[in-house]
């Protein structure tokens, strides 16, 4: 079918064009080949940031997808919700497998873009490979921007979307010697020489909620408090923010940051035996955290290693073991009823490098970057 359907005296363009920026990202790149008007209308920014408002605001409309980088170097696509649906399945259904010629890794996800990097060099002491090149891919469409060198110093970084510049940014961070700001689109790069009165955060990458980037980090010479280590992308600034008071428990357990409906939350593996789940209602207010839910298990939780969050689901990844570098117990708990979690094993993947993304239509070339297909697209 070819011709400018927007223009059909059966339906008005307008409404048209109201029907279709509610239907998934997945489904809308599928009907760019219906006619001209359509595929303009679906590949434009605009539009794209239309659908993408109106698919997060509504949780149901949301469709997750865990991406992991596995030990093999491949990319694993995995559908979150297909495993509620069938929670007697030993491990998720795999949408899709991506193998690199390149050595990756996954910085972090924003608005359906995946930021990757390439890696290079050994591994350091606890530290990621240095890497290079950075560049946007969103699986969905299969858009991927050309590589952006950045000459990585740091081993702590994040990336995220600055809603006031409307502007994707990296934030690679060098404890010893300021911290840069690679803003997508503009080939620019910006130096902060703040000085930051916290030792290096364990987590490597920060958690995006509200336009900030956030780690757990202990203040310098306090090693039995921890507190929060917030990056502002709009005015390129850091702030610390405290986490819950917990008189009664031990403020030396490692917490694990996530992002819980668009909250920041926080989770404390308590006595090894309990994962309590802490979520802050209003940014940046220390009097709005709220004690969410407390999962109790039969098996011991050495550690929690990783938490990935999405509007209605939450994955914690507990190593089997003290040493486990690959082989994790994965608990998922649903928001809407708060129901026992899900246990299942997982092997095979990087501590670290799993990050959960939302499908969009978002696209590298919206940000004025050359762009062009990469692999094949994820539905």
């Amino acid at each position: 079918m070819s011709g400018n359907l927007l223009e059909s005296t059966i339906l008005p363009g307008e409404l048209i064009e109201e029907i279709l920026v509610r239907v998934p990202a997945s489904s809308l790149v599928k009907f760019k080949i219906v006619c001209k008007s359509w595929n303009a209308l679906i590949s434009s920014s605009k539009f794209a940031k239309k659908q993408l408002h109106r698919s997060t605001s509504d949780p149901t409309r949301i469709r997750p997808r865990l991406a992991c980088l596995g030990l093999d170097d491949k990319i694993r696509f995995y559908s979150v919700q297909s495993f509620f649906k069938n929670p007697s399945a030993s491990a998720f259904t795999e949408d899709a497998c991506f193998q690199n010629d390149d050595e990756l890794r996954i910085f972090g996800s924003c608005n359906g873009l995946l930021c990757i990097g390439l890696r290079k060099g050994k591994f350091m002491c606890r530290a990621p490979r240095r890497c290079k090149f950075i560049r946007l891919w969103n699986p969905c469409t299969g858009s991927v921007s050309d590589w952006l060198k950045i000459e990585q110093d740091g081993c702590v970084y994040g990336f995220g979307y600055d809603h006031v510049h409307d502007k994707y940014k990296f934030l690679d961070c060098y404890w010893k010697h300021g911290h840069k700001v690679h803003i997508f689109g503009s080939n620019s790069c910006t130096t902060i020489n703040q000085d930051l009165p916290f030792e290096q955060p364990w987590e490597w990458t920060g958690k995006f909620v509200n336009g900030t980037l956030n780690w757990a980090a202990r203040p310098q010479g306090k090693f039995s408090k921890w507190d929060i280590l917030s990056f502002d992308l709009a005015n390129e600034n850091f702030c610390q923010i405290s986490l819950p008071n917990r008189n009664d428990s031990d403020d030396d357990l490692f917490p694990v940051l996530g992002v819980w409906r668009d909250s920041l939350s926080v989770c404390f593996n308590e006595n090894e035996s309990r994962l309590v789940l802490w979520v802050m209602k209003e940014f940046g207010v220390q009097e709005s955290w709220t004690k969410l839910v407390t999962i109790s298990s039969d098996h011991k939780v050495f550690s929690i290693s990783d938490a990935r969050f999405c509007s209605d689901l939450a994955a914690f990844f507990c190593p089997r073991s003290h040493d486990s570098i690959s082989s994790f117990k994965l608990v998922m708990l649903r928001a809407s009823s708060l129901e026992p979690p899900q246990y299942e094993d997982i092997y095979d993947i990087y501590p670290g490098y799993r990050h959960v993304y939302h499908e969009s239509l978002v696209s590298p070339c919206h940000l004025g970057l050359p762009s062009f297909l990469y692999g094949s697209t994820i539905h």
